[in-house]
């Protein structure tokens, strides 16, 4: 099959779809994830102090 402009433009237009359901699919997934976790509850009388600060990137 001759590789065309045409055809290459419909398979990055379905491309694009593609990569956007799996980036839905991943953030769901990611949701669903938070929800499992347990509630944060800070120990003590202490208020809760990271011991380093994040990395600025």
């Amino acid at each position: 099959m001759p590789d065309t402009k045409n055809g290459r433009e419909r398979k990055g237009r379905n491309k694009r779809s593609q990569l956007q359901e799996e980036l839905y699919e991943e953030e769901i997934e990611a949701v669903e994830a938070d929800e499992e976790l347990p509630p944060f509850e800070p120990s003590g009388d202490k208020p809760f102090v990271a011991e380093e600060l994040p990395d600025e990137e």
